[in-house]
Order: structure tokens, then sequence, then C-alpha cells
């Protein structure tokens, strides 16, 4: 169990790749009724396979009276089985993890919206599938291999390395994220115009910020065939300034780390695309939400390892008007998916730090349960952690991470074991700013 090398994710990518090219390139045009059927064949291999092979699902299935080998006929009979919270999967992945087949998935950590740490074992038959789809969204922007790619994304670059490094085997230019102030927008617009980019790749906050201060400081961008947004929140107001400032459209993608169903926008941008042969998405009506408006609750197709069985996502879909898209496509819409974009932190030199990146400092950390991030100075972060034990080791390379990000000029106030500070409603968000500073 551990996360894939550098050589083994080229592997699964490159079997992902054949993967898109021999199925999921002509799948993507069959009917939808056609892609229900197919749905519900694998859905029922994976019912009985949990039920012989993890204790939680046999627990499950004997307290809700389902035999998954009778009483499953349709999707509509998945109905029958109980829904899995966050919480029950975050508190036991090894009651969940079919045992003969953890040994050789990869194990991916997240911590996700919610700040809660969450330990996923993914079989490497996902993974090719989770990068075939991937490849199918990036061919539908006239992506090609090798194409050059300008990531503002996954790039934390040391004390003293580049703001920008290059990786020659897929031809992507990787920016950090954490360098958003004038000068260095205007030096990753200069190194991108020398790069040539046809794809630009980022968080939407972040593409946001860059956009933003191309515009202000009237900085010219390079010409692009799409963007490629995803793993936060795209708000109207991001996506109308990315695509009018870099002149290209947005293409946007919806998942997560719990690898349970994913979503993404085609070219007609109508909506986002349900992708049915990786997981089956459920849009469950609630009586909290207004009347357009879903809970997601998704299974997962193809991970053998650690199947997750109508996972109540905690995300919102908003309904399309229509479920079907102009392209031709079976592949059902959504209008898109309603969420809280988190707040801008920033770094005491005006630098705007991305909140989704910053939750990878603290996934990597074995110790910490969950989280809270809370700005109430330019100078001062205060961060509560829920946590078992935090050895003095620990929390010195907490901080080290954390300085390496915002820089030396900021005060962190460690809280363990404190309350987090949750909303009227009950929720807690794991980023809090105070501080808005106009750029």
């Amino acid at each position: 169990m551990r996360e894939p090398g550098r050589l083994e994710d080229l592997w699964l990518t490159a079997r992902g790749i054949w993967h898109h090219y021999a199925f999921l390139r002509h799948s993507q045009w069959w009917s939808t009724d056609r892609l229900r059927a197919y749905q519900a064949e694998l859905v029922g291999q994976l019912l009985i396979r949990a039920y012989e092979r993890t204790d939680y699902y046999r627990e499950a299935f004997w307290k809700a009276d389902f035999d998954p080998y009778k009483d499953f006929r349709s999707l509509e009979d998945l109905s029958r089985v109980p829904l899995l919270d966050k919480e029950t999967a975050r508190r036991a992945p090894a009651r969940l993890a079919d045992p003969n087949a953890v040994d050789q998935a990869l194990e991916l950590r997240t911590s996700g919206t919610t700040g809660q740490v969450f330990r996923e074992y993914v079989s490497k038959e996902h993974w090719v599938v989770e990068q075939g789809v991937v490849w199918r969204h990036w061919s539908w922007t006239g992506y090609r291999f090798r194409d050059p790619v300008a990531t503002v994304r996954s790039y934390v670059p040391k004390e003293g390395e580049p703001l920008w490094k290059l990786d020659r085997v897929r031809n992507f230019m990787f920016f950090s994220a954490y360098h958003l102030n004038p000068e260095g927008a205007e030096a990753y617009l200069r190194q991108m115009q020398q790069f040539k980019p046809v794809i630009l790749r980022g968080y939407p906050a972040s593409l946001y910020v860059l956009a933003r201060m191309a515009e202000r400081l009237q900085l010219e961008t390079p010409p692009l065939k799409a963007i490629l947004t995803g793993s936060e929140m795209l708000l109207p107001e991001y996506r109308e300034v990315i695509e009018r400032v870099f002149r290209a459209r947005v293409f946007d993608w919806y998942g997560q780390a719990e690898c349970t169903c994913t979503l993404n926008e085609c070219e007609a941008h109508e909506g986002m695309h349900i992708n049915m042969e990786y997981g089956v998405c459920e849009l469950l009506p609630d009586p909290r939400l207004p009347p357009n408006e879903r809970r997601i609750v998704a299974t997962c197709l193809h991970n053998r390892a650690m199947p997750l069985i109508r996972y109540d996502t905690g995300d919102i879909a908003i309904l399309a008007e229509r479920t079907t898209c102009s392209c031709g496509r079976g592949l059902p819409l959504v209008k898109g998916i309603r969420g809280r974009s988190d707040d801008f932190l920033y770094a005491p030199d005006g630098r705007i730090i991305p909140s989704v990146n910053l939750y990878t400092v603290m996934y990597k950390i074995d110790e910490i349960i969950a989280f809270q991030l809370i700005q109430d100075r330019l100078d001062h972060l205060e961060v509560r952690l829920e946590a078992k034990h935090f050895p003095a080791a620990v929390e010195e390379r907490l901080r080290a991470d954390l300085r390496e990000r915002f820089g030396g000029g900021v005060t962190i106030d460690l809280r363990v074991n404190e309350p987090f500070i949750q909303t009227a409603d009950g929720k807690k968000r794991p980023v809090i700013s105070q501080v808005k500073l106009a750029w």
C-alpha cells in the first residue's frame, strides 16, 4: 500500500490512455440505457464481492436484510443498500477494505474540502479507469499527447528553488500556486509566453487571481486552446474573468479523492457530464434543498480494494433543464456543482495562498485527524488540530511546511484538540479568513 511511484504512475497513465482509445471514446456515444445496463452488470459483481470480502458490507447488508445474490436485479435495487457517510468511511477504512486486494493497492490520502483526513486504498484497475476518464476529458479540449500544458497547482518550491519546473516527459510546466503577487504573475506570464502552452490548468481560485493580475497589470496572455479547472468550486465570476482574460473556454472537472464519481464539461459547455463508466451517481432529493438541487451519492465501479457503495459525498448538484447535451453523448448532464469556495489566505507580503493545496500539508502527517485554518491578521495564522498525540518533532515539521508557504513573517499559532469553529448549521469550514485585501 503506497502512493504510485514515478514510473508506476507513468505506466498506469499509459494504460489509462489505452483504456480511453479502446473503450471510453466509444462508450461515450452509447445510449443512456446501454450505459445503465453496463453499470448494473458491474454493480452486481461489486455487491457480491463486497459482501464476501469486507466486514463492513457483510454486516451492513445483513442489517438491511439485503442479499446481493438474489435481491439485486437492476440499478433501482441499489437503493436498498444503506448510505455510507464520510465519518464512517474515515473512521473504519480497514473494515471497508478487501484484505485480499489491499496489498497490491495504492494508498492515497486526502483532506478533501471538509478538513477530515481520509485514507483510501485504490486498486490499480480503478486507477487505470481514472486516468482514462481524465484523458477523455482532456481530449474534449483538443489536447493531444505532449501538447505543452502550463499548470498552476501541485508544485511547492522549496527555498531557493525556481517558481516553475518542467516535466519533460509529459511536457508540462508546473508553476507554484503560492507566489501570485504582481511580480510573480508577471514572471509567470512571461515564462508562459516562452513555453507556449496550448492548455492552461489550475485551481479556479489560482487562475482567477492570475487573470485578475494580468488584467490589472495589462500583461499579455499566451494563446490557448482551452483551460482546465478542478479541485475546488468554479464560481461564475471566476469563469467569466478567466475566460475573458485568457481568451479561451473553461472545461471544469468535478470529482472526489474518495474516487466514487466524476463529472466534467465538454466542448458544448451546456453543463457537466456524469461519467457513467466510472461510477454510479445518484442524485437524491432532500427537503432541505431547493427543488432543483440534489445530494450526490455515488458508487465507484472499479475499486476492488476498498469499494465505497452509496457513499454520501456531501456535495450538491444543480439539475440541468434537460439531461441530454447537444454534443450527442449518452452521458447525462447536470448544470453544475453547488458548493462554497474556500476563503483566500494571504502571506504577509500580500501573496495569495490557495487553500486547496494546503490540505496536502495536513494529510501527509499521520498524527492529524482533522484541521481548521483561521487567519485573523495578515501576519497571524491559527491552526486548530484534532490529534491523538502530537510530538514536538511533528509540530516543528508542520510549522516548517507552513512557513515554507507563507514566509517567515507569519506567526503560526497551533492549538491541538481545541474545539473547531462551526457555522450556524453545524458545519466546520476548513478555512476561515478574516483578512480581505484589495488587488
